[in-house]
């Protein structure tokens, strides 16, 4: 049995998180959750229940996960957790830990907030109902955005936004001309706001955009989708997507990926429940 349930955040939130969401998964058997693709995120995940581990080592009861490379849970037979959705970049205005330290790491919240993560740990604990942790959750974050959020950065947010969804009419020289800075200006600034050069963010986003694209589409005829998003041809984005991912398309894009994996159709004010 799975499910798999999307809220949107109900105050200012929603500038910065996509959305809230709440995944189970239970069988007689041990699984693996589908693998984790590279993408431009983060997210905070709260365990209902036991937490999940990697490479045999147990995870935080509440972390986050910041992937910019491939990885996997170990198997389980039973999972619960809610999960706060981040929209890429935004995550820096909820703590002074930079994104170097985010990437590809498990960070708990008690090293990122001290003494307030443990205390938010405590209540969510002594919370049952899925929806008044989620509650719990938001009201957390909008008293963390007010203590950390920097206005001097948020021009960054404008920055980033607009590689993220006109990725394909971009160049990176284009966007530094347009934000006043030098090419050096540029490049230093963004990665000291988001932890990785815009050439890899740039390459990170449009192969996040073709992946989920096929994938909630369900359709392994492909070329038409990666030649929309800028690959110059198929051999391309195969040799891209084994830069990233370590396998090929013709191995990964499989009937078992088509039916389980992390990504989302648009939410909605309404919750959105994901069948895949």
């Amino acid at each position: 049995m799975t499910k798999n349930i999307s809220y949107q955040p109900k105050t200012f939130l929603s500038k910065y998180i996509d959305r809230f969401y709440i995944f189970e998964k239970s069988e007689n058997e041990y699984f693996k959750l589908p693998v984790v693709l590279p993408g431009t995120g983060l997210e905070l995940l709260y365990y209902l229940d036991k937490t999940l581990s990697v490479n045999g080592n147990s995870l935080p009861k509440a972390h986050t996960v910041c992937p910019r490379e491939i990885f996997s849970f170990d198997k389980i037979k039973n999972i619960s957790f809610i999960s706060v959705r981040f929209k890429s970049g935004a995550f820096r205005h909820f703590t002074s830990t930079p994104f170097t330290e985010l990437n590809n790491k498990y960070v708990s919240i008690i090293y990122l907030w001290k003494n307030k993560g443990e205390k938010l740990l405590a209540r969510l604990q002594n919370t049952t109902k899925t929806e008044a942790i989620i509650d719990e959750l938001e009201l957390f974050l909008v008293e963390i955005f007010n203590e950390y959020h920097d206005k001097k950065n948020d021009k960054w947010d404008a920055i980033i936004d607009e590689l993220y969804y006109n990725f394909e009419n971009n160049s990176i020289h284009k966007l530094a001309e347009n934000s006043r800075l030098s090419l050096r200006q540029f490049e230093r600034g963004f990665k000291s706001q988001f932890g990785i050069t815009a050439k890899g963010f740039q390459k990170i986003t449009r192969f996040q955009n073709v992946i989920k694209q096929i994938l909630l589409d369900k359709n392994p005829n492909y070329l038409h989708t990666i030649l929309d998003n800028g690959y110059f041809d198929q051999s391309h984005f195969i040799k891209e997507f084994r830069s990233l991912t370590k396998k090929t398309p013709m191995k990964y894009f499989n009937q078992e990926n088509f039916d389980s994996h992390f990504y989302h159709v648009s939410i909605n004010n309404k919750p959105v429940i994901n069948n895949n």
